[in-house]
């Protein structure tokens, strides 16, 4: 379980950090938007996370939510 929630915080780190680049890309004039569309689509392709990671990530954030809370 704890593999699978690192693996899905890495994923997470590098599709944000990925998104961020080619939005400031985009924002500064050194791409279109539509290169901009193109690139997002095969980020979020990419870095998907799968049904087990997804799982992982929402009981963890589950819990986290619920220590925070009580």
């Amino acid at each position: 379980m704890e593999k699978l929630l690192m693996d899905a915080f890495e994923k997470l780190q590098k599709r944000e950090h990925l998104l961020r680049v080619t939005r400031d890309q985009m924002g500064l004039g050194r791409i279109t938007k539509e290169e901009f569309k193109n690139r997002e689509e095969q980020i979020l392709g990419r870095y998907a996370l799968t049904d087990a990671e997804q799982r992982a990530y929402d009981l963890h954030h589950r819990m986290t939510q619920h220590k925070r809370r009580g």
